[in-house]
């Protein structure tokens, strides 16, 4: 039974790799440190390593580079978890050591495959690789290379260069996009039993969203030349037929049949696009099923606020927003936490009714900026998202997003319903440990007369 190391310094997130990886045939260990893990490494003995890049102390880059300096494990498989999965921190992970990194919020899915993959367990290759000629230049290190593409697909590229790449650490791909503009990918050579002279294998670390649409343009485009010149090929071959008398009856039947295929693969997409949807859908609501038992375990006010905080972040993936509470007395909006402001940030008392925050909270109705959200919003009175926070009718305060980690080009569907539900349960939390937090002041206002009066 492989033994997976789960490193993270949020006990709700441990709680969620847990869930995504519990009942797979892994042992599942955890620890709350990167010193922790350092010190248990030996006695532990995993066989893969999911390391938190940001935590207290020491750093995931930092916990990896020490890993790898002992020649025990040097070999451990080691993904690292980051918030952003930006350019700097994959390039922090690479030069660390690590084999693959993913990005909170985590797609199960995503995990599970990688888990897999790097525990060798995955058997054959899930995305269809198309042939290619194209010249790449690799960054490894310091060393600039120029290699020839041999294939591709959406999860790695077969390279064949001049000069030997290492398999120790992390390499940069440049090549040209359909668009013109250049596509640059980061990725891990295959571990090879052999080195071969047809060129090495690459599979490609988790690449942001812009990168993975311009990759998906270019595999398309080249399936599509693929494609055409077997068109070509078929043409001639069609023009030869003419001779014959059955020729335009086979070409009859090959239209019907390239329309049925037309119509096979659109159905495939639309099955595809289901599916994706039914698997993201799986994924919110086992991350909003964890986080609304850990919302829900505590009485205590802070605590909630800090559980807040926590689900925000892992969760929805927020990098910048803030939690405001209403106050009855002022009937204005006051912020109470967030993430991602600098120290001096002045937030002002918010009227009911004034501004997109002041609106919705007024409304009691969920706000949605309508357009891109990709560079989010530095505005405190813009944010991009705007929850109530609403209980028996009775509006307690506002969840604000201003920027999300992932950089998407806009809201979905599915991120209406997660916001909708998180907010739902945020409201009930805090409305429980306040009325809590009440009546026990009064318990203990009232114990202390009891205690006068029996002196």
């Amino acid at each position: 039974m492989p033994k997976i190391l789960l490193v993270d310094d949020v006990d709700l997130f441990l709680e969620l790799e847990r869930s995504y990886l519990d009942g797979y045939g892994y042992d599942l260990v955890t620890a709350s440190s990167g010193e922790e893990a350092l010190q248990r490494l030996d006695k532990i003995a995993p066989d893969l390593l999911l390391l938190d890049f940001y935590m207290p102390g020491m750093d995931g880059d930092e916990v990896c580079r020490l890993i790898r300096q002992n020649p025990r494990w040097q070999k451990l498989p080691i993904i690292m978890v980051t918030a952003a999965g930006k350019p700097e921190e994959v390039q922090q992970c690479l030069q660390a050591g690590c084999d693959d990194y993913i990005t909170k919020p985590v797609n199960k899915q995503e995990l599970q495959e990688k888990v897999k993959r790097l525990l060798g367990q995955l058997t054959r290759r899930k995305d269809q690789r198309v042939p290619v000629k194209l010249p790449v230049q690799v960054r490894e290190g310091g060393k600039l290379h120029v290699a020839s593409a041999q294939d591709i697909s959406f999860s790695g590229i077969h390279l064949k260069s001049a000069e030997p790449l290492s398999e120790k650490g992390g390499i940069e791909i440049r090549l040209e996009s359909t668009e013109g503009t250049p596509l640059v990918l980061y990725g891990k050579i295959k571990r090879q039993d052999e080195k071969t002279e047809d060129g090495c294998g690459v599979y490609f670390l988790h690449p942001d969203q812009q990168s993975k649409q311009l990759l998906n343009s270019l595999i398309q485009a080249k399936k599509g030349e693929e494609l055409e010149e077997e068109q070509i090929d078929e043409k001639l071959g069609e023009r030869i037929l003419t001779l014959e008398e059955e020729c335009v009856k086979l070409r009859a039947e090959q239209d019907e049949a390239m329309r049925r295929i037309g119509e096979l693969e659109q159905e495939n997409l639309d099955f595809a696009k289901q599916l994706v949807q039914v698997e993201d859908v799986n994924n919110n609501l086992t991350n909003l099923y964890i986080a609304s038992s850990r919302l829900h375990s505590t009485l205590d006010r802070e605590e909630t606020l800090e559980i807040i905080k926590e689900v925000v972040i892992n969760f929805v993936g927020a990098e910048k927003f803030a939690v405001f509470l209403y106050d009855k007395a002022t009937k204005r909006l006051q912020f109470e936490t967030g993430e991602g402001f600098e120290d001096d940030d002045i937030f002002p008392e918010i009227p009911l009714g004034q501004g997109v925050l002041g609106e919705t909270a007024a409304s009691g109705e969920n706000y949605f900026f309508e357009g891109g959200i990709g560079e989010g919003s530095d505005d405190i009175n813009e944010p991009i998202v705007a929850i109530p926070l609403i209980i028996q009718e009775q509006m307690i305060g506002l969840l604000a997003i201003y920027r999300l980690f992932i950089q998407k080009e806009q809201l979905e569907s599915i991120d209406y319903q997660l916001f909708s539900m998180l907010g739902e349960h945020a409201a009930t939390a805090l409305f429980s440990s306040t009325l809590y937090g009440r009546s026990e002041r009064k318990r203990q206002t009232y114990q202390g007369f009891v205690d006068l009066l029996l002196k």
